[in-house]
């Protein structure tokens, strides 16, 4: 740790610097030094020390748009983001099955607060077979993958208006890319994302994959909104 947290008040310091991480943890990536200072009782000039010498450390990471921040590679490897979340076993077998069925990756992403500045991603399940290259710019940077690109074109508006899916290629790894197809709540609301991960061809040409994931992400649907 940097010895900027040293001296009589390196206790508060310590203290401080693990408020703020944990706030930006709830609010999501985007939070910015303003709101940090305000929502935790902080002097502004305390607040831009900390996210600065936070980020320098990697524990915070400044957002694209330099305009907010989120969290680091090294809260990432504190967390082990390459962990997703438990998911009931008649879930994991649906993809599965997908997963069965073609050479590429299947992942499933969760989405959080849809259709606000706090929207994000959430790893649910991922393909141990095709692990995802680089999982901290994905959950930092959703513009940069499918399922990302997918959440923020539905934002709040209704199925009807949103798209049928999202892709990219060459964000992460060249020739390569992925497509994502949305996963609806009883009130149409974006819960998650199918994403396949396939070589670019696969990806500029989408109707083979669209069939494959069209039908998983219904039963996915149903499944986690519990019927």
């Amino acid at each position: 740790m940097s010895p900027a947290f040293g001296g009589d008040s390196s206790s508060r310091s310590v203290i401080n610097a693990l408020r703020l991480i944990e706030e930006v943890a709830d609010l999501g990536p985007g939070v910015t030094a303003a709101e940090l200072s305000r929502n935790l009782g902080l002097s502004k000039s305390a607040t831009y020390r900390l996210v600065n010498l936070l980020s320098q450390e990697e524990y915070l990471v400044r957002t694209p748009d330099l305009g907010g921040f989120a969290l680091g590679a090294k809260i990432d490897a504190l967390i082990g983001i390459a962990s997703q979340q438990s998911v009931p076993d008649r879930l994991r077998e649906v993809i599965d099955e997908v997963r069965s069925g073609v050479r590429f990756g299947v992942h499933l992403f969760g989405v959080q607060s849809p259709g606000t500045m706090r929207a994000r991603l959430a790893l649910l399940d991922i393909d141990p077979d095709y692990p995802l290259s680089d999982p901290a710019r994905l959950l930092h940077e959703p513009s940069a993958s499918a399922a990302g690109r997918l959440m923020e074109a539905v934002g709040s508006g209704h199925p009807s208006a949103a798209p049928d899916h999202a892709s990219q290629i060459g964000s992460f790894v060249p020739n390569f890319g992925c497509l994502a197809v949305p996963v609806w709540d009883r009130t149409g609301q974006l819960i998650a994302a199918l994403a396949i991960a396939a070589p670019a061809k696969h990806i500029e040409h989408p109707d083979g994959l669209l069939r494959v994931l069209s039908g998983p992400a219904r039963s996915v649907a149903a499944i986690m909104v519990g019927e």
